[in-house]
């Protein structure tokens, strides 16, 4: 049976700018915003749809909020408000404290990661099948550069602009990363502007899946 999600997120970051790495704002031990996704939905934060796929869920929206340079005490030394969505949302179904090793995803991995979540090798929707090209705009996680990693392109209302690319990246061997390019307000697949399109899989069996939900604001 489909459901319609909808869920609203306002992000507010806190951290001090000394190193740029993603912020978590959804973990399971948390108990926070994580959200259990479902084999041929699409849901959004602030998204409304389904699909047919017996794979993946998709989730699109908007992003919204700002970093701060704070004390312990929480006082404000000063803020840079988020006027433009730029950067990455990232959605994985670990808890990642460590984004040193981020890399593109290698092939091995790639076939891992459908081993793990029960999808046919031969099957047409699997992450192999998807995630077929290798052109992407470059993009920064932390201090690491990304270029040429396996990726996808969603589609918009009208397909006549390259955006809402979805590229794959590695933690280690055990961690992928679906990661989706912010594109500030643009025209979606349902003709509203979003700022992000994300393909997220879900495992086969059980047709779902938690994952957790980062953003890195380039």
């Amino acid at each position: 049976m489909k459901k319609e999600i909808i869920l609203t997120i306002f992000v507010s970051f806190m951290f001090v700018m000394l190193f740029k790495t993603p912020i978590v704002y959804s973990a399971p031990e948390l108990n926070t915003s994580n959200m259990t996704v479902e084999a041929g939905n699409v849901t959004a934060f602030n998204l409304e749809g389904d699909s047919t796929s017996s794979v993946w869920q998709g989730l699109y929206g908007t992003v919204s909020g700002g970093v701060k340079l704070d004390n312990s005490g929480g006082q404000t030394m000063y803020d840079w408000n988020l006027v433009q969505a730029q950067g990455e949302i990232m959605a994985t179904r670990f808890v990642i404290d460590d984004w040193s090793t981020i890399a593109c995803s290698t092939q091995n991995e790639i076939y891992w990661e459908e081993y793990r979540l029960n999808i046919a090798n031969s099957s047409q929707e699997g992450i192999n099948d998807t995630f077929q090209n290798t052109t992407h705009p470059s993009f920064d996680i932390g201090i690491t550069g990304l270029t040429g990693c396996r990726s996808t392109l969603t589609h918009n209302y009208t397909d006549d602009e390259v955006v809402f690319w979805n590229v794959l990246l590695n933690i280690d061997e055990n961690i992928t990363v679906f990661v989706g390019i912010l594109e500030d307000g643009t025209i979606g697949f349902n003709n509203t502007a979003s700022d992000f399109q994300l393909l997220v899989p879900t495992n086969t069996t059980t047709e779902q899946a938690i994952y957790n939900l980062y953003l890195d604001l380039g």
